[in-house]
């Protein structure tokens, strides 16, 4: 059954001819299709919202629909027009194609001073139409698949042109036009509408109808005093000369956090609030201060928040974004962000500190070690392989400083093995600096691995009454050693 359209017919502005009027958005998505030579990729986040904004029904207002089409002709055809396809329409005469079957027909005017209006059938089958703007509407309505959604209209201005060059040509120009030209409403001020109106749109109109962010968002806003949180101004665009951002800067961030945590649990506005102080102690940092990038902010509401450690604690994100001068960034996606740290937080994870001599005599101890975490590796296949870690990889000699570097690697690492033999006082020093992290963060001491090997060493020297109480594997041959402490490395990350 073939499809028809009614409208009325004028000029643009720009002479384009046009004809607007109303239809079923079935009937709009039926007989048009997107040209990819121009039209932008369809954004699925962007589709699932528009479906989202169908399915609720509530405020349910669309803008126009901007279609075209090409008045084809085969003038080697019978049936083809004697004169100019665009000249009959705009004579307000009747066209049909001898191509597609395109029927164009002038219906009477109801009064001298009245538009002249055409009906416009479209063959059965036939997408003749193509989508100049609105192409992600239309996809989204598509995608519902619902006949309920059957009797919705939309408005339409279906734009005429004639050769198939000239065509081309003025899609792209008025796709390229429709998008760049006009000036949007910033995301500040459409969601400062909603947000600051709890005469229109209560409490429970913001966290049902828009989302819980925009409730947080209102119920936060005014709490944020700028006077005292004076390192976070420049994020939230509070500095003179400064676009203000407040409102979008904590909308989008804190759907950042949820999606990343669990889309479908709320975060504790309380803790947000806490979470926004602690980050402004962050800033302090001059580095930090500089960055207006919203998605760096959202990253460290989300590690400051997330109460799953596996993908970095909040201490080792702020590091690691000074450290690679991730702050220097413009534009930062905070899914991706913290993607990236996560892989990075579960390979240090998987790093192993080994603290020890280092001396002729007990290189088979770090070989045993070494040979055990192999062993691992190849038996279990592991995507993020279990890595030991030496201390003169980085400092050499036989007694090396305990700088910052190597107190970041002891925090940074999963596990520290900790060879007694020969008693060395440094390796007694980084025992302690990580029982006094463990301390300090209210961990029991389950991250480190006391060795000693007999026949290198003397445990009645070596061993100091501080740490006999803590257990250790005190083995006797450099074999023994390696089974032993491949047993406890398997255990403690679980590799059965």
């Amino acid at each position: 059954m073939s499809t028809v359209f009614n409208g009325a017919f004028a000029p643009s502005i720009g002479g384009f001819l046009t004809v607007r009027g109303y239809a079923p958005l079935v009937d709009i998505a039926r007989c048009s299709y997107a040209d990819d030579a121009y039209q932008r990729n369809i954004r699925p986040a962007h589709v699932a919202e528009i479906k989202k904004f169908f399915d609720a029904g509530e405020y349910l207002f669309f803008p126009e629909i901007i279609l075209s089409v090409q008045l084809d002709v085969d003038y080697e055809k019978a049936g083809a027009p004697s004169t100019d396809p665009l000249q009959l329409i705009r004579d307000g005469e009747a066209f049909k194609s001898n191509t597609n079957g395109l029927d164009i027909k002038p219906r009477k005017a109801r009064s001298p001073s009245d538009l002249t209006r055409f009906e416009i059938t479209v063959p059965d089958g036939q997408k003749l139409f193509k989508r100049i703007d609105g192409n992600h509407r239309l996809s989204a309505f598509e995608a519902l698949k619902d006949v309920e959604f059957d009797r919705y209209v939309a408005p339409f201005c279906l734009v005429f042109f004639g050769s198939a060059k000239d065509a081309r040509r003025n899609e792209k120009a008025l796709f390229h036009n429709i998008n760049s030209k006009a000036l949007p409403l910033t995301s500040e001020e459409v969601f400062k509408g909603i947000v600051d109106a709890p005469e229109d749109f209560s409490d429970t109109d913001l966290n049902d109808r828009f989302g819980p962010e925009y409730l947080q968002c209102r119920q936060l806003k005014d709490r944020l005093d700028f006077s005292y949180l004076t390192n976070l101004k420049t994020v939230f665009g509070k500095n003179k000369g400064q676009d203000e951002c407040a409102r979008s800067l904590l909308i989008q961030s804190l759907q950042d956090v949820r999606e990343q945590i669990d889309p479908k649990t709320n975060v504790d506005t309380e803790a947000v609030f806490e979470a926004i102080k602690r980050i402004n102690d962050t800033y302090g940092d001059k580095r930090l201060q500089v960055s207006t990038a919203q998605g760096l902010f959202a990253a460290f509401l989300y590690f400051q928040l997330c109460e799953d450690r596996s993908r970095g604690t909040y201490e080792q994100f702020t590091n690691w974004v000074l450290r690679t001068h991730q702050y220097e960034l413009q534009s930062i996606n905070a899914a991706d962000l913290v993607k990236i740290f996560g892989k990075i937080a579960q390979s240090r994870k998987r790093q192993v500190f080994v603290s020890m001599q280092f001396s002729d005599d007990t290189k088979p101890n770090f070989e045993a070690i070494r040979t055990a975490i192999d062993d691992l590796n190849t038996k279990h296949d592991l995507d993020i392989a279990i890595r030991p870690i030496r201390i003169d990889q980085f400092d050499t000699g036989y007694s090396y400083e305990i700088n910052t570097e190597v107190l970041r690697l002891i925090e940074d690492s999963g596990l520290l093995i900790a060879d007694l033999t020969h008693g060395n006082k440094n390796v007694y020093q980084e025992i302690g600096y990580l029982m006094g992290l463990n301390q300090g963060k209210g961990l029991p001491h389950e991250n480190f691995l006391l060795v000693h090997n007999a026949s290198i060493g003397d445990v009645k020297k070596d061993i100091g009454f501080n740490i006999a109480g803590i257990k250790q594997l005190r083995l006797s041959d450099t074999n023994a050693l390696r089974e032993a402490v491949k047993a406890q490395i398997s255990k403690f990350y679980g590799l059965g």
